[in-house]
């Protein structure tokens, strides 16, 4: 059975950002798409994978994270890379799970998409919440709204 990935809405991906029992890379971890753009901010203990690498990193990236319930993929807009990059992560995992025990934590990893990607997180969350945005630079930011 193919499975798919689901899109995760950035309120409740924010409660497990800020959730104090809950830790990225253990109980959920955030995989960023975007290439250069990551640079200006990105979700707090995202780990940045441009899409144009994960054919490269793949197999490492399910090695660090298949005891990791939760794997959630976005780029700027959760059109493209995050979605790309999601199923072929879904694609190597179900491969992987051809040869892998019964008891693998893949068989119930889910992955998921957040909704509006990085640049509704950041409209969002940026100037009433900017705890949920590490390494924000907002001069990046303003050059980014001038070119739009």
């Amino acid at each position: 059975m193919k499975r798919t990935a689901t899109f995760i809405e950035a309120d409740e991906l924010a409660k497990l950002v800020r959730d104090p029992k809950r830790v990225s890379g253990r109980d959920y971890i955030v995989i960023d798409a975007r290439d250069t753009d990551f640079v200006g901010g990105h979700i707090p203990g995202a780990d940045n994978v441009p899409a144009h690498d994960l054919h490269w990193r793949i197999g490492g990236l399910i090695d660090k994270y298949q005891g990791t319930p939760l794997v959630v993929f976005h780029c700027a807009q959760s059109q493209v890379r995050g979605p790309k990059s999601a199923r072929r992560y879904l694609d190597a995992i179900q491969e992987r799970l051809e040869t892998a025990p019964q008891d693998s934590p893949l068989h119930n990893q889910e992955v998921k998409i957040l909704r509006g990607g990085f640049n509704t997180w950041h409209a969002r969350y940026a100037r009433s919440e900017p705890d949920l945005i590490e390494g924000f630079d907002q001069e990046l930011w303003d050059m980014h709204d001038r070119d739009m």
